[in-house]
């Protein structure tokens, strides 16, 4: 809820400060869900013209409610088409032929990593803004980014619990990734990353149970929908864990991009831990 209130805040705040020369910045098209929760962030909405239909579901964006105010896309070429925007946000995993047509039919198109740090997130954040025309709004928005890491930090113990994240399917987190620099920023120990274990990856039953986190940080997927994956969830093994450990829920928004607002996931683990 506070990532989705601060995502809120940014939006009214870009509203608010739209500066008089309105006609002449870009407009915008997302197609990338994570391109498009930075594009709702740091743009003016008369800007943007399309962001992805990904943008408007809670699941997997912090802006749902706001992308509903905006026209939905399912990323293709055709479909910007109707739109001319001047500028086009993708990323680099959108499909190939999409980002070639695009550049063909003339369009400006920038493209954003994923963001497996917060040094990513900064990155992507100073790219938009620029692509936007808004790179004061930008900076600012990294000032922020630079005060909730301070923050974090201040309130981290010396000595932190052990951690693990546990994702539908059994899968989980380890070095090299954002949800793994998040626990660091929390004060929390990184189990799978003890283990070995790089970006994302998978823990069996056995070892979860064996690295004996203090911290159970469950991360489900559409929760209400019955699935083999979201069944791990609720194994009794793990059940019984969490019943004699902390167990935190973070919704899987926080993990699906890497956005300023997605630092509030570090704050509810530290809460959870620590308090």
């Amino acid at each position: 809820m506070a990532a989705r209130a601060h995502a809120a805040l940014l939006v009214a705040a870009a509203s608010a400060l739209a500066p008089l020369r309105a006609e002449t910045l870009p407009t915008v098209a997302s197609i990338n869900v994570c391109a498009d929760q930075h594009v709702l962030a740091l743009a003016d909405p008369k800007q943007i013209l399309t962001v992805s239909w990904l943008a408007a579901d809670p699941e997997e964006s912090l802006f749902a409610r706001e992308a509903e105010r905006h026209l939905l896309n399912y990323g293709t070429a055709e479909e910007l088409l109707k739109f001319a925007p001047d500028v086009v946000l993708a990323g680099i995993h959108t499909s190939p032929f999409t980002r070639a047509m695009l550049r063909r039919l003339g369009f400006s198109v920038v493209e954003l990593e994923p963001e497996a740090s917060v040094a990513d997130i900064e990155r992507n954040v100073k790219l938009v803004a620029k692509a936007v025309g808004h790179e004061e709004r930008g900076e600012r928005l990294v000032a922020k980014l630079h005060a909730d890491v301070r923050a974090l930090e201040a309130n981290r113990p010396e000595v932190g619990l052990a951690a693990v994240i546990v994702r539908p399917g059994g899968f989980t987190v380890g070095t090299d990734s954002l949800a793994g620099e998040l626990l660091e920023l929390a004060g929390l120990r990184n189990v799978a990353a003890e283990q070995g274990l790089d970006r994302w990856g998978s823990l069996s039953m056995e070892a979860l149970l064996r690295s004996s986190p203090e911290l159970v940080v469950l991360t489900g997927y559409r929760s209400e929908q019955p699935s083999l994956a979201n069944a791990v969830l609720e194994h009794p093994a793990l059940a019984r864990l969490g019943a004699a450990r902390r167990t935190v829920t973070v919704p899987s928004a926080y993990w699906s991009c890497g956005l300023p607002a997605s630092l509030a996931a570090a704050e509810l683990l530290q809460r959870a831990a620590f308090e």
